[in-house]
């Protein structure tokens, strides 16, 4: 019996990669740079652990199982992308601590001026800028409402914040939140709102769910951030300016086309901040560490220990526990 191997795209460091070899036991790991992987490669394996552009995997009958290194799989679940008998698993729970990190600093940064002020120190000038806001006691609404938006509001409950989300189903409330309502109550709910985050998966449903309706309707002088897929919001919109002047701050670290290319209007809309796709990756440490665990974890179940975590819904795209 020929021994199996398993191929590993993700920068893992020496460390990390013994601890995954020692699960591994007699089978093979394979360890390369997610740009260097090559149908070739793809054939002679058992399993994939990371992110390979997903052409890469059309009948690839070989894989048993593929672990992606994202917490989104969309692209991963359309009919055809892996193979109906692979069993497809994500990173969904590595990502939280990073991101909502970055919620937390950029609704801040947005509250208290600080781009004003960066602005205002190239000018070599002394100037106050005025009045400022503080998170404390405001209405918070997320918009997607599994790691990444819960991780965030365990963190915004120490301002004093009102919880509010917007899940499928509305019937069960997260202990981290105060309020939970159905998408088609979405419209009524932003109106009220005074930070709207975003944290959706790419699918069909959440495709331009924020639409110049929902955009307009959106609470005057409320602050608007997307950390999940920049489908999410039809993004020409933002160009509106009646859409823009709606809020006091909106920042956005994914976009509808990425990278967005140079000079794109979207750069130059006041009051709107971007990253570029920066809160999740492999930006902090710990993030990585999360993804060996459950790389670990499905590692040990496709070896027959246990169970699958995150498994992906292929009619959803995105791991529904």
């Amino acid at each position: 019996m020929n021994m199996k191997k398993i191929l590993v795209a993700v920068p893992f460091n020496e460390e990390q990669k013994k601890k995954l070899c020692v699960v591994a036991g007699n089978y093979e790991c394979i360890f390369t740079d997610s740009a260097a992987v090559t149908e070739k490669m793809l054939g002679e394996v058992n399993a994939l652990v990371g992110n390979v552009p997903v052409p890469l995997l059309k009948n690839k009958e070989n894989l048993e199982w593929v672990q992606l290194n994202s917490s989104g799989a969309d692209a991963y679940a359309v009919d055809g992308a892996v193979p109906e008998k692979t069993v497809l698993t994500c990173s969904t729970g590595a990502y939280g601590h990073a991101i909502s990190e970055y919620m937390i600093a950029m609704l801040l940064a947005m509250m208290k001026r600080i781009p004003g002020y960066l602005d205002v120190q190239k000018t070599g000038m002394w100037s106050d800028l005025g009045p400022v806001e503080s998170p404390a006691g405001k209405r918070i609404l997320l918009v997607g409402t599994g790691n990444i938006g819960l991780e965030f509001a365990k963190r915004m409950k120490v301002f004093g914040c009102t919880l509010v989300g917007i899940r499928n189903r509305s019937n069960v409330c997260p202990a981290e939140l105060d309020e939970v309502y159905g998408t088609d109550q979405l419209k009524e709910q932003v109106s009220k709102a005074d930070v709207i985050a975003l944290s959706l998966p790419g699918t069909k449903t959440s495709y331009h769910l924020f639409n110049k309706e929902i955009l307009m309707a959106c609470k005057k002088g409320s602050y608007l951030m997307n950390v999940g897929r920049g489908t999410a919001i039809d993004t020409k919109c933002l160009l509106d300016k009646e859409v823009y002047q709606n809020f006091a701050g909106i920042w956005l670290d994914v976009c509808e086309t990425e990278p967005l290319p140079e000079k794109d209007p979207l750069y130059f809309v006041p009051g709107l901040l971007l990253t570029p796709h920066i809160t999740g990756g492999y930006h902090l440490a710990q993030t990585t560490e999360n993804i060996l665990n459950i790389a670990v974890h499905n590692m040990k179940a496709w070896k027959g220990e246990g169970e699958y975590i995150h498994l992906v819904n292929r009619k959803e795209g995105y791991s529904l526990a």
